[in-house]
């Protein structure tokens, strides 16, 4: 951990009124990350994980009193080492160590031991400095669930900042070296991927673009889905914890990376102003079936959020939800509230699809071909990326388990023919469209 710099952005308000405290320190040779709650806030609750695996450990409290906080570190539920009521619900975990801390709140540092369950279990000093701290949230409160919460959370990219001042435990969780490939090219850019070692799927980063303007807008971007998709990965390592599975058979479902470490990404188009890419695989940690999918990324630079396809598209409109292809809502009230509706082409643009349609896409069934393409199917799963050229890659993806079988990459086309449906902002975005 880069821990000198997280103190420099993170230590510049008073952790009197913070919640939630997050250290760093070793335990066996191993650096950990720690998370724990303060008395004032109702109770010491906790969370750690060891930064050469991610994972959060569950951290239950037993006592405080003043700066001396007792907790328990919780292991692993075997087969009959769980305490269970009659729905199957864990009453008590198995102990695997117990934590005893003195916290200085001057030298911000605690200080103490960890006693591994057992008659002759070892017994490790802990020196924990703190590196930042963070107040809980409204829904928050001091248990190891409530805090774990927060990084599950933290995974969705609707599910607020990924930063030191918001996160700093979930920072100072992925702060750690990446494994760099090979550095490669994509219509005059460069790019490399790289890997954390813990959850072992590539994701790229940019190195250089043609014109020599700055990546760094750009790779804030990975970076941040990066991220995400590392917590969603630990979230399910972590489920292996009665804490976090809440029921025995949930949890054995856990201690696993979810089959990130399978998940396929690839970058395909990036300019001083847009970026995309693709993520594919089959993810599963619980549930009833795993998620198949191969989806399309495409994100604005100069926002750092996902490109609304309008700037892009005249021919993307508004319909509610489950309507028909035609029936299109007035612009200027979608306008009002576009996030109570659904934006997606055009009848115009869905047929100049449909028209294209490449032999290897349909299958040899009609009504199979409808239920994945035709004009209601597209009017609610069309999507798109862009590639070199630059080009458009109609998409079809989105749909419920039982037909994920329709998900593919259906034509691609020169931006340039597309003409009839663009908006006009999107020469800003792609000034080739100028010449």
């Amino acid at each position: 951990m880069r821990i000198a710099l997280a103190l420099l952005v993170s230590l510049s308000a008073t952790p009197a009124f913070a919640a939630a405290l997050t250290f760093g320190g070793v335990l066996d040779g191993r650096q950990i990350v720690v998370e724990i709650t303060q008395p004032s806030d109702g109770g010491v609750a906790g969370r750690f994980a060891y930064l050469d695996t991610g994972g959060d450990i569950p951290l239950v409290p037993v006592s405080n009193q003043g700066d001396t906080w007792i907790l328990h570190e919780e292991a692993v539920c075997g087969e009959a080492d769980c305490v269970l009521d009659d729905s199957g619900d864990v009453l008590e975990a198995p102990v695997a160590a117990t934590w005893q801390l003195t916290y200085d709140a001057n030298n911000l540092v605690a200080t103490g031991t960890r006693q591994g369950a057992g008659k002759k279990a070892d017994v490790d000093d802990l020196v924990l400095d703190v590196i930042a701290w963070r107040p809980l949230g409204d829904d928050e409160n001091a248990t190891a669930l409530s805090l774990h919460e927060q990084s599950f959370y933290l995974s969705f990219s609707d599910g607020g900042p990924l930063d030191w001042t918001t996160a700093p435990y979930e920072m100072a969780l992925l702060d750690v070296p990446l494994e760099e490939g090979p550095v490669r090219t994509l219509g005059g850019a460069e790019y490399r991927d790289v890997v954390d070692p813990r959850t072992k799927f590539a994701f790229p980063r940019v190195v250089s673009l043609p014109g020599g303007e700055s990546v760094e807008p750009i790779n804030r971007i990975l970076a941040d889905r990066h991220g995400r998709m590392n917590l969603s990965a630990f979230d399910c390592l972590a489920y292996q914890y009665a804490s976090y599975g809440l029921q025995s058979q949930n949890s054995i479902r856990g201690g696993h990376l979810g089959d990130y470490d399978s998940e396929l990404v690839e970058l395909t188009y990036v300019s001083p102003r847009l970026v995309s890419w693709t993520q594919s695989g089959s993810l599963w940690c619980t549930g009833a079936h795993p998620y198949n999918h191969s989806d399309s990324f495409t994100f604005d630079t100069a926002t750092g959020e996902a490109l609304d396809m309008r700037d892009i598209f005249s021919a993307w409109v508004p319909r509610e939800w489950g309507a028909a292809p035609s029936d299109i809502v007035d612009a200027a009230v979608a306008e009002a509230a576009p996030a109570e509706y659904v934006w997606g082409p055009s009848q115009e643009l869905i047929a100049y699809v449909r028209e294209r349609l490449p032999t290897d896409v349909l299958f040899d069934d009609l009504e199979m071909d409808e239920t994945c393409y035709g004009e209601q199917a597209l009017s609610e799963h069309l999507g798109l990326r862009f590639a070199p050229g630059p080009s458009v890659v109609f998409t079809a993806s989105g749909y419920p388990h039982v037909i994920s079988v329709c998900t593919a990459d259906l034509i691609t086309v020169p931006l340039s023919d597309l003409r009839d449906f663009l908006a006009p902002a999107a020469a800003t975005y792609f000034p080739e469209l100028a010449e």
